[in-house]
């Protein structure tokens, strides 16, 4: 096959003699050194000068395929298997999820990362009836398009925060939304606690969501869960919420009972933000036996006094009067311990469910011959050396790293069943 014609850039160069000549010497060598695909001429003092013609393989500079990938076309089996249970339309919800999958995968504004809840409903009012002190309100609305979602992403996502969500309801035509709450106090229980994880099929809700660093997950109320893993491989094994569920719950093993439910849910809520926004943290549970922080621990931070969490939800939910002042030392609290689990090193917790210390630094555990026994970076280096202390100083550990994968290990010793 004839090589493709080779094509021709005209370029003028500097009347300055000595501008001109360097100019040209430069392009020959140039062509010396490497092979062109295209021809240079250049016009020097009225003097057409053929410099380099760049050659490469044959059919270089013919054009080349291009192969396109659609994360749309990767989800349409999963997505529709998923909507085969539920009473969504199918082909249009099917591919709204997967627009909204695509656009909540890494959502910024400003520069901000975002991780706002969107629920896919088909009856607004129902739902607003089915949540306990609930509100909404309309943001706008536009053509059944890729584009009319990202629009609301943006109008809607930087609102989507202090227990708001953001509603999408199709309809024959169009796609509306806005804004939507329910709840009093920093206990109440969120939209998707009661419309996914305790919801009833009859009122259809599908919530999507960004639940760790790079994972997207869909889910309805009594269905099965799809998560959309955008990083690399995802790990095997170990289920990111499902480890810091477990260490949420050692968090109360000792915490009274009449509290404990509500201890969990305030801690779950603290972690699963940590969770999404892919920072990273330590944590660990100090020993029912033990009050004081371990000598091995002490390059730390302490606390005092403990920030005593079981005590603050016991104030909101004993208090009538002052109810308002309750709710707000609890959530001041909450804001409190998660800029701690966002600090460097470890934060220590005790198994009542208090806060000792944070800032924690360890030393890394050696074998004999002074190598460090594990691979990694200094945060899974600094777990290991955490867990070598379970059964004595400690009742439970926690990893979580930047790229959302967690581990959690605990007492045989301490942790009840």
């Amino acid at each position: 096959m004839a090589p493709p014609p080779l094509r021709e850039r005209r370029l003028v160069l500097s009347e300055v003699e000595g501008t001109g000549h360097r100019e040209i010497q430069r392009l020959h060598a140039l062509h010396a050194r490497f092979r062109f695909s295209e021809v240079l001429i250049c016009y020097y003092r009225g003097r057409k000068h053929r410099v380099a013609t760049k050659k490469g393989k044959q059919g270089d500079s013919a054009a080349k395929k291009v192969v396109s990938v659609s994360i749309h076309d990767h989800l349409s089996k999963p997505l529709a298997a998923f909507l085969s249970s539920s009473d969504f339309p199918k082909r249009q919800t099917q591919a709204a999820l997967a627009s909204l999958i695509g656009l909540l995968a890494n959502y910024r504004e400003e520069g901000h990362q975002l991780f706002p809840e969107v629920f896919v409903v088909q009856n607004l009012s129902s739902i607003l009836k089915t949540l306990p002190n609930s509100e909404s309100i309309a943001i706008g609305s536009g053509s059944k398009t890729h584009e009319t979602l990202n629009l609301a992403l943006k109008r809607c996502a930087p609102l989507a925060q202090w227990g708001w969500s953001i509603y999408i309801l199709p309809t024959e035509e169009k796609f509306d939304y806005g804004m939507m709450r329910c709840g009093l106090v920093a206990l109440s229980l969120s939209a998707s606690e009661q419309l996914i994880d305790e919801g009833d099929k009859a009122i259809p809700a599908i919530l999507i969501r960004q639940i760790s660093n790079h994972t997207i997950e869909v889910s309805g109320p009594d269905q099965d869960r799809l998560r959309v893993h955008f990083g690399g491989a995802e790990r095997p094994g170990l289920d990111p919420v499902n480890e810091t569920v477990r260490f949420c719950n050692s968090i109360v093993t000792y915490v009274p009972n009449p509290l404990k439910e509500q201890v969990r849910t305030f801690y779950w809520r603290l972690f699963a933000a940590v969770l999404k926004g892919g920072h990273g943290c330590l944590a660990a549970i100090l020993a029912p036996s033990k009050n004081k922080v371990p000598t091995q621990l002490r390059d730390c931070v302490l606390v005092a006094p403990r920030v005593d969490v079981a005590a603050r939800v016991a104030e909101l939910l004993g208090a009538q009067g002052r109810r308002s002042e309750a709710d707000t030392r609890l959530r001041a609290a909450a804001a409190l311990i998660r800029g701690m689990l966002l600090s460097d090193g470890v934060t220590l917790l005790h198994s009542d469910g208090s806060v000792l210390a944070y800032n924690v630094f360890v030393k890394n555990p050696k074998d004999i011959e002074g190598e460090p026994r594990t691979l990694g970076g200094a945060r899974r280096r600094a777990f290991e050396a955490l867990c070598t202390w379970l059964d004595k100083d400690l009742c439970s550990a926690y990893y979580l790293s930047q790229d959302g994968h967690a581990e959690f290990r605990g007492s045989k010793k301490w942790l009840r069943k």
